[in-house]
């Protein structure tokens, strides 16, 4: 069973089907309330299951491993079947000839053929088995990275609002003094100028504010507050507990089992017949009871169970392959997380330091302004590097909270 790791591939999927069977995906998917407020991440990710509909498929597994299961159980390999049988010559000769018969066939196990079966319905046990864990680890996946593109959002809010209002701070100060006579007017429109940009700086952050905050809405039924999140404690599980890499690797062992029940199976199934007939062959003769037993055995027929071997075979081989392709990609994926995260953390070092050395230049340029020292052009200039450093430093450290969060998720560590 092949799986998705992108909910944004599944919701293209979904969005792209919709044209095509308006009557399957225009039906409402039932949202149970939610009323949680700033809750854990691990409460995040039970809210994001709630409204996820991969979860409906974690019960047909287990049903079909159970039903899997039950027949592996079964002291026959099929449906028995009830056989017929009624002739006579009262049309043609008509000399009294009657012969009836019952009976019923019952397809056996070959030797080794029951157990691939109760080894196939393990491997099925084991896929529902791990299927809830994988919807979790995805789930987990999708809320980390939105819950922490709303707080990247948020802090560029704050920065934004903090600019604008300085600026209006600025631009009252600087119309003051051209009311007094100690600044010409080309400095109140140079401010005024400045005032406007931040403005519009601000609108567009609130604008992507509002989108991320709606689509966390949309994905969890509630608003967390990403103003209290705090990075997540570095996790690490053996490769062989990775949620993805388990499921694919027990995906593997039931497309084997599938496979062995093929070779086990042979040309198909003996069929025991059991019946009983009652006959006479002419009118002076009496009726004749008897029970007869038979054995069908099919041989042979390599035309005929090529083309369902071969499609067994090359879903072994894609399993196979989907699992080898996915411990490559999760090794060079967590390299790359590890080196960003290590990054990510150097710089936001130094810019925590560089933010610190801003703000005491602004202040003293805004003191150097107002006493007449340093001319609006400076100041605005040492104002604005003093932002870029500072929101620089705030957006780092949101960076090492979401580059620890995608550490883990890449990692396999499930909350």
């Amino acid at each position: 069973m092949k799986r998705i790791f992108s909910w944004a591939l599944l919701g293209a999927v979904l969005m792209a089907g919709a044209g095509v069977l308006p009557g399957l995906y225009a039906q409402e998917v039932p949202i149970a309330p939610l009323t949680l407020a700033a809750p854990s991440l691990s409460a995040l990710v039970d809210a994001a299951l709630a409204r996820d509909p991969a979860q409906e498929l974690t019960p047909v597994l287990e049903r079909e491993a159970q039903a899997l299961a039950r027949r592996s159980r079964s002291w026959i390999s099929g449906a028995p079947a009830i056989a017929a049988h009624w002739q006579d010559d009262a049309v043609l000769s008509d000399a009294g000839l009657r012969e009836g018969e019952v009976g019923l066939d019952l397809p056996l196990w070959w030797p080794d053929a029951r157990q691939a079966a109760r080894l196939l319905a393990e491997a099925s046990a084991g896929e529902a088995k791990l299927s809830p864990r994988y919807n979790r680890w995805q789930a987990a996946g999708v809320v980390r990275e939105r819950l922490w593109a709303l707080a990247m959002a948020q802090v560029d809010l704050a920065q934004a609002q903090d600019a604008e209002r300085s600026s209006t701070s600025l631009h009252e100060q600087v119309l003051a003094r051209v009311r007094a006579g100690d600044l010409a007017q080309t400095d109140q429109l140079m401010s005024e100028q400045e005032m406007l940009a931040r403005q519009a700086e601000r609108q567009v952050a609130e604008r992507e504010w509002a989108a991320q905050r709606a689509s966390l809405r949309f994905l969890l039924g509630l608003e967390p507050d990403p103003g209290a999140l705090q990075p997540e404690p570095l996790g690490s599980i053996p490769p062989e507990d990775h949620p993805g890499l388990a499921l694919l690797a027990q995906e593997t062992r039931r497309a084997q089992a599938q496979w062995n029940q093929l070779l086990a199976q042979g040309a198909g199934a003996p069929v025991l017949q059991v019946g009983s007939r009652r006959e006479r062959s002419n009118r002076e003769e009496d009726e004749v009871n008897s029970l007869g037993v038979g054995l069908s055995v099919p041989f042979a027929g390599a035309v005929h169970l090529g083309t369902e071997r071969s499609a067994a075979e090359r879903a072994l081989a894609e399993a196979r392959l989907r699992w080898q392709q996915a411990v490559r990609e999760q090794t060079v994926a967590r390299q790359e997380s590890e080196a960003s995260l290590r990054s990510a953390r150097e710089a936001l070092e130094l810019a925590q330091r560089r933010g610190d050395l801003a703000r005491r230049q602004q202040d003293l340029a805004q003191a150097a302004f107002g006493a007449g020292e340093l001319d609006l052009m400076d100041l605005l200039r040492i104002r604005e590097q003093a932002r870029l450093t500072i929101w620089e430093a705030e957006s780092l450290r949101i960076k090492v909270g979401r580059e620890t969060a995608q550490f883990n998720q890449v990692m396999g560590v499930v909350p």
